[in-house]
């Protein structure tokens, strides 16, 4: 599965004008493999929806406050910080979305400074889909992202974007984390 720690790797994108930054091997090998053994034993609800006042169309649960995902969330807050150079968040939300065959996202936008978006599964065949597409402001799509082991993509919250959910060849679950930060000071109530 996971083996020695590669270099990192890291994709610059501007989508509308918003910044949007691809990243792989910014997680040790063994932090990837302990997070995604352990968010596939996490109790799901079908709770999340993409837009306000929709009934829900994926499952998700809150991130625990364990030592493992403390730890994991406070070095996902770096990485924004490290990208966004000079720019200081505060976490707002942070989730994991279970998403199967079946389910649906709606296009939106995060009502967050920034969003670190991980892809929490091992294993993912490009067949399987669940990619995640960022699109402009005249919704046209731009850029794609492909779910791969311990990958993130750290962008704007304004960024117009929609996850896809598992083909039917795909007998698993798309795990992802979403961790909504605000900037500091920010006091506004999202």
């Amino acid at each position: 599965m996971l083996s020695a720690i590669a270099e990192k790797k890291m994709q610059r994108a501007l989508v509308s004008g918003r910044e949007l930054f691809v990243c792989d091997h910014f997680i040790d090998p063994a932090t990837v493999t302990a997070v995604g053994e352990y968010v596939k034993t996490l109790p799901y609800a079908r709770s999340e929806t993409s837009l306000a006042g929709m009934a829900p169309t994926a499952s998700s649960a809150e991130v625990p406050d364990t030592p493992l995902m403390a730890d994991f969330m406070a070095r996902l807050g770096c990485i924004a910080e490290e990208m966004f150079a000079g720019e200081r968040f505060r976490p707002q939300r942070a989730y994991i979305n279970h998403s199967l065959y079946g389910d649906a996202y709606q296009m939106h936008r995060d009502l967050s400074a920034v969003t670190v978006l991980y892809y929490a599964n091992l294993f993912w065949e490009a067949d399987w889909g669940g990619e995640t597409i960022y699109f402009d402001d005249n919704n046209d799509a731009q850029l794609v992202v492909s779910p791969r082991p311990g990958r993130m993509v750290v962008s704007r919250g304004a960024i117009l974007h929609r996850g896809t959910v598992p083909t039917r060849d795909c007998k698993q679950a798309r795990l992802t984390i979403a961790y909504k930060l605000r900037k500091r000071g920010d006091l506004s109530g999202f």
